[in-house]
């Protein structure tokens, strides 16, 4: 009411089967005719008899896949273009399902490390693993730049090819990320006070490459081309390659040999990767993938699967203490309880892939002295805050430890979900502020992404570091496995999760504090306040009972 609107004509899109809605677009302006500020609003609205929700979003206004809104003042125009989504627009996929997917591709990316180092172990040894991974995973990157060129940009024969290519990277992540670790420790011999050193220079270079790679692989692909972002991640995992290759002679000599007696059996493992890879991605293709993810959300939305599923977990866990000798039985149980708090916090914390993603892209304010800055450089901020804060917090702990100041395990992982929690309460100040479809400043992204490494760095390092202390030796390997497990299920459960902030936002999902009438992305972002709030308090009240089972360790 009060504002004009003016149009080319009515947005009615119309194309023959195969055909590209391109070089259609709609005009329209919109005019305050009065003397007071106003408030707009623009939304794509599907027809709801014709259950178009879950079709691809292909049509955008103003290149918002969701509503475009505003203020106007009195005798202000503002202008509204519906029009297809760009070329680089991506799919077109509804959100729940591309954060499924991405669930799937993290957790995976946890869960095959398990396979490839017994692989390295067995096998190859960890030089060969690690070169094979590598390959393969430039070779994956290859396929997703491929799977962006021309007609494969939007068919379905392309988004297979995106999958085999996603497939070989998480294969490829399987021999790859075990092994970069065990080589830098089989550089020193035990008890070599460098090892120390060696490690935190390692987990800088990580970081470091993190930093790096959104604002060069984020930044074409975002401005240039998607196929071009993937494309020069390759290059850079080939060129990383030769360097290792070419250095290795003079300073990684004898490191990392295969088990004595074995063959070079590295060339199978590497076409063994492809085959199962493509056979994945055929899979995908006939709908088999999508028909069993629909099975497990079937299974894990019943309510007695979900209980029945929990006590054999539990069941399993406790068999498995109680066959502990004695004075084992308590550190592997508090193993056992710290991964179920490190499954609590990744669950939240990698939600800077999906859902924090999805807020950068629709919900803030991204320009920068009058140009946008890319969605993809917020990546880059949890990885500057590991290289500035990473030592200090060595400094830190070194420091309470020579006073006897230092704080249990337990205590660290409380501190560590309470900090998650206060970076989510700045999400939900700003998913009240945009609630209209409004923007808000990239302050709440940094605020967020900043306390999220202070709890990464309070749970992460020290929980891998408890459980090589505290895991007998003979279930060592096991523990670990079950550790980066537990990752694996934060990683697919954090997926889901972020599916549902549609649902929420049009409230065909409710949470228990919908009542509060937060709006927007407020009450999703609200629901990670929550459990990061009480789990830290849960731990807090076991911080007595953990140090009682594992004394001077939990």
């Amino acid at each position: 009411e009060g504002i004009k609107v003016e149009s080319s004509a009515p947005a009615i899109f119309t194309a023959k089967a195969g055909e590209s809605l391109k070089d259609q677009k709609f005009d329209y302006t919109l005019t305050n005719t009065t003397s007071n500020l106003l408030e707009y609003k623009a939304e794509i609205l599907w027809p709801e008899n014709e259950h178009l929700e879950d079709r691809p979003v292909v049509v955008t206004a103003n290149e918002s896949t969701s509503a475009v809104a505003g203020e106007l003042q009195p005798g202000e125009s503002k202008a509204i273009t519906i029009a297809p989504r760009s070329e680089n627009g991506g799919r077109g996929w509804q959100y729940k399902w591309a954060t499924d997917l991405y669930g799937w591709y993290t957790g995976m990316a946890y869960l095959l490390p398990i396979i490839g180092g017994y692989i390295a172990d067995r096998f190859i040894g960890t030089h060969r693993s690690m070169v094979v991974g590598g390959l393969i995973i430039a070779l994956g990157h290859i396929v997703l730049a491929a799977s962006g060129i021309g007609s494969l940009a939007h068919s379905t024969l392309g988004m297979t090819v995106f999958v085999f290519g996603l497939v070989l990277i998480v294969l490829g992540t399987g021999h790859f990320k075990p092994c970069v670790s065990v080589m830098v420790g089989q550089l020193y011999p035990p008890g070599d006070p460098r090892r120390e050193g060696g490690f935190s220079i390692f987990y800088m270079g990580i970081n470091l490459g993190a930093f790096i790679c959104a604002f060069v692989c984020g930044t074409l692909g975002e401005k240039v081309g998607w196929h071009w972002g993937f494309g020069s991640a390759a290059v850079g995992m080939i060129a990383g390659l030769l360097i290792y290759t070419l250095g290795r002679p003079n300073y990684l000599a004898g490191i990392g040999l295969p088990p004595e007696g074995r063959t070079n059996t590295a060339p199978m493992f590497a076409m063994l990767s492809i085959v199962l890879a493509a056979g994945v991605a055929g899979l995908y293709h006939v709908g088999t993938l999508g028909w069993l993810n629909s099975r497990i959300d079937a299974c894990f939305g019943n309510i007695y699967f979900v209980v029945a599923f929990l006590l054999a977990i539990v069941m399993l866990v406790g068999w498995f203490v109680a066959a502990q000798k004695p004075g084992e039985r308590g550190p592997v149980f508090s193993i056992f309880v710290f991964i179920l708090f490190n499954v609590l916090f990744w669950m939240a914390f990698e939600q800077a892939g999906s859902s924090l993603n999805i807020f950068a892209e629709e919900n803030t304010n991204r320009y920068i002295l009058g140009r946008e800055m890319p969605t993809t450089w917020f990546q880059s901020v949890n990885a500057f805050c590991i290289i500035m804060l990473a030592p200090l917090f060595n400094i830190m702990w070194s420091w309470l430890g020579r006073r006897n100041m230092d704080p249990s395990q337990s205590m660290k992982i409380s501190m560590g979900l309470f900090l998650l929690g206060v970076g989510y309460l700045f999400m939900v100040w700003a998913g009240v502020l945009t609630k209209e479809g409004a923007k808000v400043g990239s302050f709440f992204l940094l605020a967020t992404y900043f306390f999220h490494t202070l709890g990464e760095l309070c749970l992460s390092p020290t929980g891998l570091s408890y459980v090589t202390k505290t895991a007998p030796l003979r279930f060592m390997s096991l523990l670990m496995g079950v550790w980066f497990l537990s990752s694996f299920v934060a990683g697919v459960a954090g997926g889901k999760m972020a599916g549902l902030v549609e649902d929420l936002e049009k409230g065909r999902t409710q949470l228990p504090w919908h009542s509060w009438n937060l709006g927007g992305k407020a009450d999703f972002f609200l629901l990670f306040v929550v459990t990061s709030f009480a789990g830290a308090a849960v731990m807090l009240v076991l911080v007595p009972l953990m140090k009682r089972v594992a004394p001077e360790k939990a």
